[in-house]
């Protein structure tokens, strides 16, 4: 930027443009990493001229400052174009203000739409492509640019200067624009380790950025002149000079400088916001059916290559379990990429576009969806029928509500089942111009213009009454149950031993039969409530007891038996591990997805190999204390804890042997889980929750028993007489309040006590707040605490709030819990009016399980502040009033109304504070850190703090 160390005065600073002027009255340079240099001047010029720059086209015109010194000769401090020109009178004279930018503002006049889909393009390989397009443009690397871009890039709405600065922030650098060139000239990165001089002025300041990603930088003034990017040497420490600002204070040009560290400062990567949302018409050019994904020339590209193309997955509708609607493109076919958000390595194929326009065709009803292949596969739904048809309709299948099903085949049409075939309506009719033959074993019945009918055996009678009337009841009972096979064909006997008790007046057979009924439902009850990973297993396993059951195959029996008390097992070591901490859900999910990968490769419906599944399962449950080593240091660990509980020591090491056994059962015998059909892996599960402090021990409670199915709690053998309590246990109301029965821990009781005094609560909530020390020893809460003891604790008790606004258009809506927040052993806020339940739990809609969970301070739905449980993360949950478990994202704590809107919910799976509470309530949390009316809350701003939310049901009692 001219010559280092020599003072600058107006004296020696020259300006060449096309203007006269006759003496320069001010001059500004500024510099900037990622911007244009730019200079601003003020000079007078001749009264006569002013009126020749009216209209003035200055977009080409050069303007070049330079300083003269009779030592050193002429020496460039900038060139540029200018960009704007005005001419003002002031004080009897003319001025003339002029801003001119360096040549990298030719860069930056032209958006473009351009794909870059060779992933193995270096950034200098790019970098040079785009410059090279400028006549005589030029660039030096002072970064290792050979790195590759490793993916697909777009620049997309950007002019070339945009884009360059984009990808430079990929290598965490910028770019410095040449300020002395007449050409489009810039450096990548700055200057390393070369220090170029050193500044000693007195005039500066140290301050650090908190915006963004932090640092230290120091503002320095000072007459000596540097190059922006140079390394300086300030305060003894090395500097890189990140900005500068020129201008002439007292006749003299003084500079400054915003010095950053000389490692750098941490660069934000840049994406595109226009990118976002956006979606790019595309031609299919290659397939990779396995992979579902595509290769694509896009229109934004003159040409693309289809070696340099890059894979873009096309998300066929397929859900987790492998079920879903299987469609990609075909070559030629032009579909749309997508881009979901502003970072183009996200984006993803979205659907196909039809190009052609036949008049009359199908297609141009609005009222017909259609789905034709190029083999003519015809499926059509209309606002009358759907209708499948392939080969030109030689083989159709049309489904029409005024006229029934019609099926047509120009071939042969076969209807084969494995178990029963049944046809029932109120006629049954069968035409044929040949034949109809009826065959089963060794009779049949044939009809060809004669009847022919031949059996072993005649029966004069009817079909009895009892088998009609259960058929019939059967029918009947079916409507709106999916019941397997199996279950109707027991019914069905069940029922019909009934009606023919009935019939010769056999009360108690009639009894016994119904009571068989009775059973069967239960058991398909209990099972239904399963998981619905576990749920079709076990159904398999109970048909096969009843196939084994009816051969009188014991071995068949017993084996059926053992792998449903195994199944059983397994859901209950998922839930225990499930709530083990705030991370093991994830494990859960896998344990869930390998039992079904397990299934299907028995049933020889994948080519996954059952072991390696079955040694994962191994592997993960090991961790939470399915093998001998760690159930022997759990039981070590319980015994030195609890020494007159315990009074065995177990050897460290060893396989399973009947000591460890023994010890195990003593546990089991002393925690209560004795008796309950608990396989010796579920135990070893509890075991290590208890020696761990994530279960208490040694006083046993219903707080101390995660929330499982009711079916895993006891094992029936598949067929055997199910439990007799009933199949929900009706809630115990809460025991009166006794303080004696509660000792300090995360508050102190007398704290509990005043606080309860002062805000005068009483019963369910008193209760509530004494029972925050229940999660005193509670793993996630010990971890969260220990590395943060001001970690805010918010607690929300189902069952003891009082909320006492009417819900008119949410009869439903729940408000019945009491919410609590504490902050370092202190109560900081309460609520009576907060939910943990959605307003219509029995819908498809989440409802988030018990637990211990993280949160993080943002905003609901991107409006306002509240507490984003898991960060928005998956969150273990139950949909269907606890029918269906599927874990649910995007769960947040936020406000909830009693001046509800018909159609919108309150709540469809969140946490809710009543709405008039809810500032003070994020308040005590701390999410926001001043108080704003609730009509402002969409303005305030959130803090990103972290804590734990728990959710309590144990007093809920409906």
């Amino acid at each position: 930027m001219g010559l280092a160390g020599t003072m600058l005065t107006y004296g020696n600073i020259r300006v060449n443009a096309p203007y006269e002027i006759i003496r320069l009255l001010d001059f500004e340079l500024t510099q900037k990493i990622n911007e244009h240099g730019k200079v601003y001047i003020t000079a007078l010029i001749p009264d006569e001229d002013h009126a020749k720059y009216d209209g003035l086209a200055y977009d080409e015109d050069v303007l070049e400052v330079y300083e003269t010194d009779k030592e050193r000769g002429t020496v460039s401090i900038f060139k540029g174009i200018v960009t704007n020109i005005r001419i003002a009178f002031k004080n009897g004279v003319y001025h003339m203000y002029i801003e001119a930018a360096s040549f990298t503002y030719l860069m930056d006049q032209q958006r473009k739409n351009r794909s870059f889909q060779n992933s193995n393009l270096t950034y200098y390989q790019l970098f040079r492509e785009l410059i090279d397009a400028y006549p005589h443009g030029d660039f030096i690397d002072l970064t290792d640019s050979d790195q590759k871009l490793g993916g697909f890039t777009i620049q997309y709405g950007e002019s070339d200067w945009e884009f360059l600065k984009r990808m430079a922030s990929h290598q965490q650098t910028g770019l410095i624009a040449e300020i002395t060139s007449v050409f489009p000239r810039l450096w990548l990165g700055t200057s390393k380790e070369q220090v170029k001089g050193e500044l000693r002025s007195i005039n500066f300041s140290l301050q650090k950025k908190k915006s963004g990603p932090e640092y230290t930088y120091a503002e320095v003034e000072d007459t000596k002149r540097f190059e922006l990017g140079d390394v300086v040497v300030f305060q003894r420490k090395h500097w890189v000079i990140n900005q500068i600002h020129a201008e002439m204070k007292q006749g003299i040009m003084t500079y400054g400088y915003v010095l950053v560290p000389e490692a750098g400062i941490p660069r934000e990567v840049i994406h595109n916001p226009l990118i976002k949302g956006t979606s790019i018409e595309g031609k299919v050019i290659e397939l990779d059916g396995e992979n579902e994904s595509v290769k694509l020339h896009l229109s934004v590209d003159s040409m693309q290559s289809k070696v340099e193309g890059c894979w873009f997955s096309y998300p066929t509708m397929y859900t987790s379990d492998g079920i879903g609607w299987h469609c990609m493109p075909e070559l030629g076919d032009h579909v749309h990429l997508y881009f979901p958000s502003n970072k183009e390595k996200e984006a993803r194929v979205v659907q196909s576009l039809r190009k052609r326009d036949f008049k009359g065709d199908e297609i141009s009803k609005p009222s017909r969806k259609l789905f034709h292949t190029k083999t003519q596969k015809v499926a059509r739904f209309d606002d009358k029928e759907v209708a499948l048809s392939t080969q030109k309709e030689k083989i159709l299948v049309r489904l029409n509500p005024a006229s029934g099903i019609h099926v047509y085949s120009h071939h042969d049409l076969t209807v084969h089942a494995d178990t029963d075939l049944v046809l029932h309506g109120k006629k049954v009719q069968m035409t044929a111009t040949r034949e109809i033959s009826l065959t089963c074993k060794t009779s049949y019945i044939r009809t060809d213009g004669t009847l022919h009918i031949k059996a072993s055996k005649f029966m004069k009678n009817q079909v009895p009454d009892a088998e009609l009337k259960a058929y019939k009841s059967l029918i009947q009972e079916l409507k709106g149950k999916g019941y397997p096979q199996w279950v109707q064909d027991l019914l069905l006997q069940y029922k019909t031993d009934y009606y023919k008790a009935v019939a010769a007046g056999d009360k108690k057979g009639a009894k016994e039969a119904a009571a068989k009924a009775k059973q069967l439902r239960q058991q398909v009850a209990e099972i239904d409530r399963m998981p619905a990973w576990a749920r079709a297993q076990m159904h398999e396993y109970t048909s096969q007891w009843w196939e084994a059951h009816g051969a009188n195959d014991k071995a068949k029996q017993k084996q059926m038996h053992l792998l449903a008390n195994q199944l059983r097992d397994n859901v209950l070591i998922n839930e225990l591990i499930r709530g083990h901490s705030a991370k093991s859900y994830l494990d859960a999910n896998r344990l869930e997805e390998l039992s079904g990968q397990y299934a299907d490769a028995a049933h020889k419906l994948t080519i996954a190999d059952q072991k390696s599944i079955a040694k994962e399962a191994a592997t993960l449950r090991s961790k939470y204390g399915v093998n001998s080593q760690l159930a022997r240091e759990n039981l070590n660990k319980l015994a030195k804890k609890y020494p007159d509980s315990f009074s065995y020591k177990l050897p460290a090491t060893g396989d399973w042997d009947k000591e460890l056994n023994a010890a195990l059962h003593d546990f089991a015998k002393k925690y209560d889980l004795e008796n309950k059909g608990y396989g010796r892996d579920v135990l070893a599960v509890y075991l290590h929750q208890v020696a761990n402090g994530i279960l208490p021990w040694p006083k046993v409670s219903k707080a101390a028993t995660p929330t499982i199915p009711a079916t895993t709690t006891t094992k029936t053998e598949p067929g055997k007489k199910p439990p007799t309590t009933p199949e929900k246990q009706p809630k115990e109301e809460p025991k009166p309040l006794d303080p004696e029965d509660y000792k300090d821990g995360l508050v102190a009781v007398k704290k509990i006590e005043k606080y309860l005094s002062s805000k005068g609560i009483k019963g369910n909530q008193a209760r509530a707040l004494y029972r925050i020390n229940d999660y005193t020893n509670n793993s996630i809460v010990q971890k969260k605490l220990s590395s943060n003891r001001k970690a805010p604790l918010v607690f929300f008790f189902e069952g003891d709030g009082s909320y006492s606004h009417k819900q008119e258009d949410h009869p439903e809506g729940r408000y019945g819990a009491m919410a609590i927040v504490v902050i370092d052993g202190e109560i900081k806020y309460t609520s009576k009016n907060a939910s943990t339940l959605p307003d219509y739990e029995k819908h498809n809609v989440a409802t988030i399980k018990e637990g211990v969970y993280d949160f993080i301070g943002g905003r609901h739905k991107g409006i306002y502040p509240a507490l984003r449980v898991r960060a928005g993360g998956e969150i273990p949950a139950t949909y269907k009033g606890g029918k269906l478990d599927h874990p649910a994202t995007g769960i947040n704590v936020h406000m909830g109304y009693n001046n509800d809107t018909a159609g919108r919910d309150t709540s469809i799976g969140c946490i809710t504070v009543f709405k008039e509470e809810y500032v003070n309530f994020l308040l005590a949390v701390g999410v926001i850190n001043e108080k704003v009316s609730i009509g402002d809350i969409n303005s305030a701003d959130d803090i990103k703090i972290k804590g734990l939310v728990i959710i309590d049901r144990k007093d809920r009692t409906k």
